[in-house]
């Protein structure tokens, strides 16, 4: 019998891996519940944008033509809304790079050294 990866030592390592992927399904209900959060503050600070009227925003865009069913403000509401979201999950998100950094474990591969090329002096 060789050594390979079927030897005892490897089968505890591939399991350790496995456990330390494995995530807490908690988290799943946080990023659930932040996601319902974000979109409620979003919307929120839409209705808020419009109200205090900061850019002009043609009736044509506020009542729309082809979609006359829908309320007024609702595509304006739900654009603001989206970059809303947006600009949140991007503030969140580099926040928290900041505060957990990605820290390379042995399967990732090193940075890439780059050399500067010497002048060739005439």
């Amino acid at each position: 019998m060789g050594m390979g990866r079927d030897t005892w030592r490897f089968k505890q390592l591939d399991r350790e891996r496995e456990e330390r992927k494995n995530i807490h399904p908690i988290w799943r209900g946080v990023g659930c519940l932040l996601s319902v959060l974000l979109g409620l503050g979003g919307y929120m600070f839409a209705r808020w944008f419009l109200a205090q009227n900061f850019i002009y925003i043609p009736p044509q865009i506020r009542v729309l033509s082809f979609a006359p069913w829908l309320p007024k403000d609702s595509i304006v509401l739900g654009i603001v809304t989206l970059m809303a979201m947006l600009i949140g999950y991007g503030v969140i998100n580099t926040i928290y790079a900041i505060l957990f950094p990605i820290k390379p474990s042995e399967t990732d591969v090193e940075p890439v050294q780059t050399r500067r090329k010497k002048k060739k002096r005439r």
